[in-house]
């Protein structure tokens, strides 16, 4: 009988280990909620000067670093290389000048909603789209000319520097 025993034991010890071999654990059930981000990247590049975001882009942007006597350049920068940002600033308003290759795009980055919507044909080809409000406090305009789209963007307007003399330095360009 002891014989039985020590058989019967050895029989249980080792079917207990094999099967402790041979189990699988369950994964464990996640109870808290996993918050996943996901960052996008900065499609802006800034640019020590005009030159540099010229260079960036292949193309020229065509105004100086200066408009008019009060007018600086503030910010400079470039987007995907494929499009040059000037901001300028006479340090109470500023101006969002933006140059693209192809013409009639919206490039502005501005979706307000305007009162007045004009369209201006000119007789060098070039094709000036204005939005303004009635108080005139805020002006975008989009030119089309010479294979390029510009868009000019001064949410309080910029009556101190005369709107078609931007215009006008733009359909200049060739």
């Amino acid at each position: 009988m002891k014989k039985v025993t020590s058989i019967l034991l050895i029989c249980f010890i080792i079917s207990t280990v094999l099967t402790g071999c041979s189990t699988q654990t369950e994964p464990q059930k996640q109870t808290s909620s996993t918050t996943v981000t996901t960052m996008i990247g900065n499609p802006w590049s800034n640019c020590d000067s005009i030159e540099e975001a010229e260079s960036v882009t292949g193309f020229e942007f065509g105004l100086s670093a200066a408009i008019g006597d009060s007018y600086n350049a503030v910010t400079i920068r470039t987007m995907k290389n494929e499009l040059i940002e000037v901001v300028y600033s006479n340090g109470d308003v500023e101006v969002c000048i933006r140059k693209q290759k192809g013409e009639g795009q919206d490039i502005s980055g501005d979706y307000n909603n305007y009162e007045t919507c004009t369209e201006t044909d000119f007789d060098c080809g070039g094709t000036l789209i204005e939005y303004t409000n009635s108080d005139n406090k805020a002006l975008k305009q989009l030119i089309s000319y010479n294979g390029f789209s510009w868009s000019l963007v001064a949410l309080d307007g910029y009556s101190e520097l005369s709107d078609m003399d931007l215009v006008n330095m733009i359909l200049e360009q060739k």
